[in-house]
């Protein structure tokens, strides 16, 4: 469940783990569109002994990240090739 609400902060997920303990994180991926919208139920995928290590299972934000290296890349190859070229 998402559980703070200023615009600009990023938002804080809580949810327990197979023992019952509360466990809090923030997402890696921040942004408008992203759908955290305050007391949304969000889908969570962690290691079992790693509940610490919790990710948003959003579809949104797994796009994101994907979307970040395939620009990263196209990037990096559009400098790397004209650079190559002209030696």
């Amino acid at each position: 469940m998402v559980t703070t609400g200023r615009p600009r902060e990023r938002r804080l997920i809580e949810f327990t783990d197979r023992q019952g303990r509360p466990v809090r994180f923030r997402p890696a991926a921040t942004g408008a569109g992203l759908g955290l919208d305050l007391g949304a139920q969000v889908p969570v995928v962690h290691l079992p002994e790693q509940p610490e290590s919790a990710r948003a299972f959003t579809r949104r934000h797994r796009l994101s990240r994907i979307v970040g290296l395939l620009t990263g890349g196209v990037l990096f190859l559009g400098a790397a090739v004209p650079a190559t070229l002209t030696r």
